[in-house]
């Protein structure tokens, strides 16, 4: 399989999803930042943990893993708040001097959020990232393309998240936050959850972010033609079997 590793490495690094423009947005923090910038600082011995919809698309597009790290996620079945749940097991289970590193978004925290109650009784220390869009932002993004830009029950309206800072307070939680798109500061912050010795839940604002990239538009587009969409030259040279027909104009969905 190698020639087709080779192929598949080639494209990975020429096509990072993490691109150079997302680092000049100042406000708020760009998630495929943060999570580029989370699998710099953690080491090649922790395991890391997605829960569903756009956080682990983030994650799977941004996250670089290391040799001897386990990353989990619930691809395939995708149960909101698996991996606050799933990182309690995992901290049981990590090995020594290594982090068990939660990350998950707003809606899902909101399902097992009593589930703090379990990190303070038996001083479980899993590393609690939130990705706090204060939206449910995969479905702001179906709704967008597939119904014309029209959203309902995704936020903000019919859907509002709760303060996790003041929540995880009141549980008697370490939190720390992180606000805008300064890859430093969210590298110090990273690190600050990271080496705090206890229970610890990061809130990161990327306040109504749902522009996950690549993806497929609409209906009448193959998989394999994701958008952004490739110059079509370089598009057919990256084919090894003919395209279809309709690949010279792919679809363009108007989401006014």
């Amino acid at each position: 399989y190698k020639k087709w590793s080779d192929k598949v490495v080639e494209l990975r690094d020429k096509y990072d999803p993490v691109r150079p423009e997302f680092y000049s947005q100042k406000d708020p923090v760009h998630p495929y930042i943060f999570a580029r910038i989370l699998s710099e600082e953690v080491s090649n011995k922790d395991i890391i943990i997605t829960d569903c919809g756009g956080n682990v698309v983030t994650m799977n597009h941004a996250f670089k893993t290391k040799n001897g790290q386990r990353y989990f996620s619930n691809n395939s079945n995708s149960p909101m708040g698996f991996s606050f749940a799933a990182s309690l097991g995992g901290y049981l289970s990590a090995p020594k001097n290594s982090n068990t590193i939660c990350v998950i978004g707003d809606g899902g925290m909101n399902m097992n959020i009593q589930e703090l109650q379990t990190l303070k009784t038996f001083n479980l220390k899993p590393k609690v990232f939130i990705l706090n869009n204060h939206i449910y932002g995969i479905t702001k993004a179906y709704q967008k393309t597939n119904f014309n830009g029209r959203c309902e029950a995704c936020g903000p309206i019919g859907y509002i998240p709760p303060d996790f800072e003041k929540i995880a307070h009141a549980y008697g939680i370490k939190t720390f936050s992180i606000i805008g798109n300064y890859p430093e500061k969210i590298r110090e912050q990273i690190r600050k959850v990271l080496d705090f010795d206890g229970p610890v839940v990061c809130d990161i604002n990327c306040h109504e972010y749902h522009s996950y990239e690549p993806r497929i538009f609409g209906w009448n587009t193959p998989i394999e033609d994701m958008y952004p969409y490739l110059n079509r030259e370089e598009f057919e040279q990256n084919m090894i079997i003919a395209p279809l027909e309709t690949y010279k104009n792919p679809e363009y969905p108007n989401v006014k």
